[in-house]
């Protein structure tokens, strides 16, 4: 999993870093009714969402679902951008290692905002309450799943891989990976459809942050930043 996340790093057209263009707004007005809107309406779908995957739960082909749900998973994504920060350094590649490390910091952001938010709301699990996605539990650390975290840092990663190339068929390529993820975390009734919705918010969210951090620091130089010397 870790080369095929690296490959997709030096995917697309020359870097949109190198133009420097200016950086999307972390969250527009209407884009924050929106979200709040989709997840409203999610919530009173739910159950019927989990109830249809629950009786065809095969509607992709399984590598595809477990592909989605790996690249969620920040036990796999967070080694596989550190090593590609790493590699980009040692072989002198500042295209790869910075990418990487604009990565890394988005989806280390949207886990910690995931992990809060979800430990404070305590929405409890669709496998753990399958009778009703109204069932919270606020400030516990276990059984909870809104917002959805393996969803943010999927979508994290392909909002700032996104942001990196100029063309739109890598784009799609990458969103498309992050909506594999939302689909494989429903089919695996480890999340209700609302819980994905607001972790691709946070996602997107905390790659747009990233992208203000670096492009507002003086002459170019990030205000997180870190290179390797060897």
């Amino acid at each position: 999993m870790k080369y095929v996340v690296l490959a997709l790093l030096c995917l697309g057209r020359p870097l949109a870093a190198q133009s420097s263009p200016p950086a999307q707004p972390v969250v527009r007005g209407w884009e924050a009714v929106a979200v709040v809107g989709l997840i409203a309406g999610a919530m009173a779908i739910d159950q019927s969402v989990r109830h249809a995957f629950k009786r065809k739960p095969e509607r992709l082909p399984s590598v595809l679902v477990r592909s989605g749900d790996l690249l969620g998973n920040v036990r796999y994504v967070g080694p596989a951008l550190l090593a590609g920060t790493l590699s980009g350094a040692a072989l002198d590649a500042n295209d790869l290692e910075g990418i990487s490390w604009r990565a890394l910091e988005s989806t280390a952001v949207s886990a910690a905002v995931v992990l809060v938010l979800k430990s404070a709301i305590g929405r409890r699990r669709p496998d753990a309450k399958p009778n009703t996605p109204f069932s919270f539990r606020p400030f516990s650390f276990k059984g909870n799943s809104f917002p959805s975290g393996h969803t943010a840092v999927a979508f994290a990663l392909a909002t700032s891989l996104a942001s990196e190339t100029k063309d739109h068929w890598s784009d799609a390529l990458f969103y498309t990976g992050g909506t594999l993820t939302a689909f494989a975390r429903i089919n695996d009734d480890k999340h209700w459809l609302s819980d994905t919705i607001f972790g691709a918010a946070i996602g997107i969210m905390s790659a747009r942050l990233v992208q203000r951090w670096h492009r507002k620091s003086p002459a170019g130089t990030p205000f997180i930043s870190v290179h390797f010397s060897f």
